[in-house]
């Protein structure tokens, strides 16, 4: 495994002191791209591993197995889509023991829902004898993706769980989790680097300009997805978008139209970016400051007199529909949603 990030490792001790301290069932939580998948892992490998310490030792036969990505005790579910874009080649190895249902190739893209089927698996393997003394460990990511029925079955998983299982679950979304579920289990969030940290770390990792870097830091983005972003492309297409996003608050521009040209790129990132700009809007509108992405300031004669309640109410919509797109979601329909009520919310003002 690879050393933590930076701004995780003060956070490691609280997990482990003097050897494994650890509940059977933990809610891995905070703000997207910032590290939990890979913190989550190296929490699993200490747990395989045998020897005394803080840390996994690295050397032990556990260690080794758990490097190589066969581990027979280390159980990875995550969503089809997370197994293609997963930054961590390990984790993708290990899921690759839970395959989605053999029928489902036929639609439009990858699935992003843990399905049932793959809990079941879990049941069925975890009540197997483990490999080693150490039990056996299973992660989720992103945890909140599972449907229903899986839910419900992890639940009685967890209700009455084999000797030595223990589950990790990570997640951005802890509320998107069964109470149930949270209520048997310890919730522990990470936090994510400074916003200068952050901006530094960036920096040393790609040429992208400054003003781009710090402009993704502000917007509340986790360094890692940042990162990705930059790498491929995103950030530069959504800078080209914005421009229409301000045409809309100056009561300018066809919603219609620019939610057939947004439908195009991917719902989750897409969507995740309008909340965090919504976001934005809420915190000029109610504790001053700058005003966010070129969004004309106040005096200027198209500056929008927007409704923090409108916003407020902007915001929780697209969440929901972050929350559903793991499903069936019409994204042309939830963006022309979401567009025309930007539109009426940030009405220019006299």
């Amino acid at each position: 495994m690879d050393p933590l990030y930076p701004w995780l490792v003060p956070q490691w001790p609280r997990f482990f002191t003097d050897g494994p301290v650890f509940h059977q069932g933990l809610v891995l939580a905070g703000t997207s791209g910032i590290g939990k998948r890979e913190f989550a892992a190296m929490l699993a490998q200490r747990l395989l591993c045998p020897e005394p310490g803080e840390l996994p030792c690295g050397r032990c036969r556990d260690c080794r197995l758990f490097a190589a990505g066969s581990h027979p005790d280390f159980h990875v579910l995550i969503t089809e889509h997370e197994r293609e874009s997963c930054r961590l080649d390990l984790l993708s190895a290990y899921a690759a023991r839970y395959p989605d249902r053999p029928g489902r190739e036929g639609r439009s893209g990858p699935s992003r829902v843990i399905t049932v089927e793959k809990i079941r698996l879990l049941i069925d393997r975890f009540y197997q004898s483990s490999h080693s003394a150490s039990g056996r460990v299973a992660l989720l990511a992103p945890s909140d993706r599972m449907n229903v029925n899986a839910s419900n079955a992890l639940l009685k998983l967890l209700e009455e769980p084999p000797p030595g299982a223990r589950f990790v679950l990570v997640t951005d979304q802890p509320g998107s989790l069964l109470p149930t579920i949270r209520s048997r289990c310890v919730v522990e969030t990470l936090t994510g680097p400074t916003a200068e940290s952050s901006f530094e770390w960036l920096r040393g990792r790609t040429d992208a300009d400054d003003s781009m870097i710090r402009d993704s830091v502000s917007s509340g983005m986790g360094p890692l997805d940042i990162l990705a972003d930059l790498e491929s492309g995103t950030l530069s297409w959504q800078a080209a978008n914005l421009g229409s996003l301000r045409d809309l608050c100056a009561g300018k521009g066809d919603p219609v139209a620019l939610a057939e040209s947004l439908a195009k790129q991917d719902p989750l990132p897409l969507l995740g970016w309008l909340q965090r700009l919504t976001g934005q809007l809420i915190r000029w509108q109610t504790a001053g400051g700058d005003a966010p992405w070129g969004v004309p300031e106040r005096g200027e004669a198209d500056c929008p007199s927007i409704s923090p309640g409108a916003l407020f109410a902007l915001y929780d919509k697209i969440g929901f529909y972050r929350r559903i797109a793991r499903d069936q979601l019409n994204l042309r329909l939830a963006l022309e949603e979401i567009l025309v009520a930007l539109g009426e919310a940030a009405l220019p003002g006299d």
